[in-house]
């Protein structure tokens, strides 16, 4: 026995055993579409997320079948590679774009639209992971993501970056004869799966998105179905049953994450172990020696002609249901989707799928059109090009506010991103590391005069203190993590985008960071009413410790009161009145005073407790007001201040916020003897 596993692993003859057709692998490829699209419904699938974890392994597993194959019959071919890849990948995905920017174009405003833009100019270069990377930091900002119309995008470019990467290794690995045996090769794809696994662990752990949409901390996936590729005749299953057990137990890694995981479970990492590992199992438990092997049950049922279609059209079904998905949410936000929407959502995409899959992948990949690789090339790179230069050129011009008319446009931001232009999710060991988000003068020499600290209401409103502090020649420096309240001890257990049991450890690095280089100014700015009590303590007891902690350190804290919060979501209710800017600062879309201190209640006597702790109070919303004193307003002098119910436009936070700092703040810092 031992003799024959040694020689199956020196063996080329052995590498590939007959790679041929499985209609079961199809049939899996349905489950894993059918589980991401009904995620994206929310029809009861809450983990549907992991069939992109099945697409990955199934990928990995054919592709280096067919890479190994040609190679150990000696016709493997760099261009013949990617003329597949190409044929495959390519045709589909230059229908859909198009389709989707052109969309773009009567659905969505300015700075949905530029990001539109920069989303499918990534995505032509295949680097959408990285965009996506950065843009759904903490997953706050993209209410998101769910109105992303290109997000899904995200796992073609993880694919093709290691199939950009994997044929160049094993081409270079079979050049040298002690390199390409199959015990070498295992070896090396098992390193590989073990250092990828290891860096999503951590990453889950530290690095949250970078570690769902980046290729190292994804590689194992692919990988592990590399490895199937060459596993040796001799360890396939030959007895029914347990194919049977094993197929099983595979189903049950995929299907039990689909309803128990939800968007808030730590992912990858080991979350994606029992679907990856139940993925193979199938792949592996189906595999027939010969082929007289009886398929086993869940082979047959996978096998089935409508499982097999569904698997056929699965490419183009995951390509096009995410922008119907996407611009549907977009536009009938903040209404929920009904189920009979949904549904048709979803019949629509079939519709499309079908209709790309017959008119455009097949003639393709039958080479019924663009028949010479010559073609072929020609043909992608120009799409991809094209492509590339009207999406960069819609982000390029700011979403093309042109669009919008006049009274709209003079309403917005002329460049919609700079609403985000301090969107920084910082964390742990940014801070550790003194990377923190510049403003003010941007000089490294000069010395931090002024350092806000907070959530994402400091983020939108670091465009007030940018402005305040180059305009006196001072430089300042931000901390900011979307739901982190910026106070010691406490943090909100309920966050979703927040930093977890990492919250901690981020606001001891910032203190630490001020204590360091002596900060004579420390600005905490927060959604101070959305951090309630719980088992960590009150935000009140940690306000004041944090305060206290900061006068110890010989810097002076401020405490910046929340700004108000609208019933009225001014994005979502411009999205659908996009022929005239409507009269914002009506009575049922503006928030009212009252005795709300500005932070937690109504008692006053906190900030009474907060100033002679040491702090000092600005209080910016006396500014919002209008002349009768009854509402706090939305859009001042036709300047819309706010770009969702409670973040304000960079516009807003320059015009209202400034005179406040400079009446409140400024003379604090020009005082003799307050730099450090």
């Amino acid at each position: 026995m031992v003799s024959a596993i040694a020689s199956t692993f020196n063996s080329m003859a052995l590498l590939i055993q007959d790679f041929r057709y499985r209609p079961e692998v199809d049939g899996l490829r349905a489950v894993a579409v059918l589980a991401v699209v009904l995620f994206h419904a929310g029809l009861g699938f809450p983990g549907g997320y992991i069939g992109v974890d099945v697409f990955f392994v199934i990928s990995g597993y054919l592709i280096t079948s067919l890479i190994l194959s040609d190679l150990q019959q000696g016709k493997f071919t760099l261009a013949h590679f990617w003329e597949r890849r190409a044929r495959r990948i390519i045709p589909a995905l230059a229908t859909v774009v198009p389709a989707t920017l052109i969309a773009g174009w009567f659905l969505l405003l300015p700075r949905e639209y530029a990001a539109l833009g920069k989303s499918a100019a990534c995505q032509s270069v295949f680097g959408a992971n990285f965009y996506f990377w950065r843009t759904t930091l903490g997953g706050y900002f993209a209410g998101a993501a769910d109105e992303m119309p290109l997000l899904h995008t995200w796992s073609l470019a993880v694919e093709e970056q290691f199939y950009l990467i994997i044929p160049l290794i094993l081409t270079a690995l079979f050049r040298v004869p002690g390199l390409r045996l199959r015990r070498m090769l295992l070896a090396l794809f098992g390193a590989g799966i073990l250092i990828s696994l290891f860096a999503s662990l951590y990453g889950v752990a530290h690095y949250r998105v970078a570690a769902f949409y980046l290729l190292p901390t994804r590689a194992w996936e692919l990988l592990l179905g590399a490895a199937l590729a060459i596993l040796p005749t001799t360890w396939m299953i030959k007895p029914r049953p347990a194919r049977e057990i094993v197929s099983y137990v595979g189903l049950t890694g995929i299907l039990v994450p689909c309803f128990v995981y939800t968007g808030q479970t730590p992912f990858p990492g080991l979350a994606a172990l029992p679907t990856c590992v139940g993925t193979a199992l199938i792949v592996w438990g189906n595999s027939r020696v010969t082929q007289d092997t009886p398929p086993t049950s869940l082979g047959r049922l996978l096998a089935t002609r409508p499982a097999v279609f569904v698997g056929l059209i699965s490419y183009s079904l995951y390509l096009w249901h995410w922008p119907i998905f996407a611009f549907s949410k977009y536009y009938l936000a903040p209404k929920p989707l009904t189920l009979g929407s949904k549904l048709a959502m979803i019949a629509l995409g079939f519709v499309l799928a079908i209709l790309s899959w017959r008119l455009i992948e097949t003639p393709f990949r039958r080479k019924l059109l663009c028949a010479r690789r010559e073609s072929i090339f020609w043909f992608a790179a120009t799409a991809l090009a094209v492509s590339f230069a009207f999406s960069a050129a819609i982000f390029a011009l700011h979403g093309l506010p042109q669009r919008l008319p006049d009274t709209l446009r003079a309403s917005l931001s002329a460049n919609p991103q700079d609403d985000f232009l301090f969107v920084n999710e910082m964390e742990v060991g940014d801070v550790a590391a003194g990377k923190l988000t510049p403003f003010g003068i941007r000089d490294p020499d000069r010395p931090v005069k002024v350092l806000v600290w907070g959530d994402s209401h400091a983020m939108s409103a670091l465009p007030a203190f940018d402005a305040l502090l180059k305009e006196n020649g001072m430089s300042g420096r931000a901390a900011t993590h979307s739901e982190t309240a910026p106070v010691l001890g406490y943090y909100y257990t309920e966050a979703r985008s927040g930093l977890g049991n990492n919250t901690r450890l981020f606001n001891e690095e910032v203190v630490k960071y001020i204590e360091k280089r002596r900060v004579p100014h420390v600005v905490l700015v927060a959604s101070w009413r959305g951090y309630p009590s719980n088992s960590t303590g009150s935000l009140q007891d940690a306000l004041l410790d944090t305060v206290k902690r900061l006068v110890s350190a010989g810097s002076q804290p401020w405490v910046f009161l929340d700004v108000p919060s609208h019933p009225l979501d001014v994005s979502l209710f411009l999205r659908r009145r996009r022929t005239t800017c409507p009269d914002l600062n009506q009575s049922r879309f503006c928030a009212k005073p009252g005795s709300w201190n500005g932070i937690c209640g109504t008692d006053s006597a906190f900030l009474d407790q907060l100033n002679e702790a040491g702090a000092r109070i600005i209080d910016p919303r006396p500014a919002f007001l209008n002349e009768n004193q009854e509402l706090y307003q939305i859009m001042i002098d036709g300047v819309v201040l706010y770009r969702d119910s409670h973040h304000l436009t960079k516009r807003g936070a320059e015009k209202v916020v400034v005179p406040v700092l400079k009446e409140s703040f400024l003379p604090s810092l020009a005082k003799p003897g307050t730099t450090n």
